[in-house]
């Protein structure tokens, strides 16, 4: 809005020095036969067009100013809502995200520990096999043993 106060300032610094020398102009070559009552009044008609002018310059401007302001809080109003309903549901999702994260911790720590007593079931049946094979291998030399001596 500072912007806006010094831009309209500087036309008007511009309007007025234009505006001075179309005057001056209008009083100077108002030639010797007018009288000075009648170059006042020529000045004052030409300060009266110059100020008609200015005021339909300034009336359009503000129109597009007013037109930009209001097309520019409009946007901003959408924003603002499309921005709150984002945040609104961004917020859901994190509560359903942490919800579900304490339900896959829970899953992994139930996981974890069926997982451990199948690595000790395995190494348990492992042992028990391994002990299994060793009885049949030591049977099974005997009776080949055995075979043979019966040969």
């Amino acid at each position: 809005m500072k912007s806006f106060s010094v831009v309209c300032a500087a036309l008007a610094a511009v309007a007025s020095a234009t505006n001075l020398q179309a005057w001056s102009t209008a009083l100077n070559s108002s030639g010797g036969q007018d009288t000075p009552v009648t170059r006042v009044v020529n000045l004052l008609k030409e300060m009266s067009k110059t100020l008609e002018t200015d005021m339909e310059e300034d009336e359009n401007l503000f129109k597009e100013l007013e037109c930009w302001c209001n097309t520019g809080k409009y946007e901003k109003e959408e924003a603002i809502k499309v921005s709150t309903a984002k945040i609104a549901e961004l917020g859901s999702l994190i509560e359903g995200s942490a919800a579900r994260t304490a339900e896959l911790t829970a899953a992994i720590k139930e996981l974890g520990a069926t997982l451990a007593s199948d690595k000790q079931a395995l190494a348990e049946a492992s042992a028990l096999r391994e002990k299994q094979v060793s009885e049949f291998h030591g049977m099974e030399m005997d009776s080949m043993q055995a075979l043979e001596n019966l040969k």
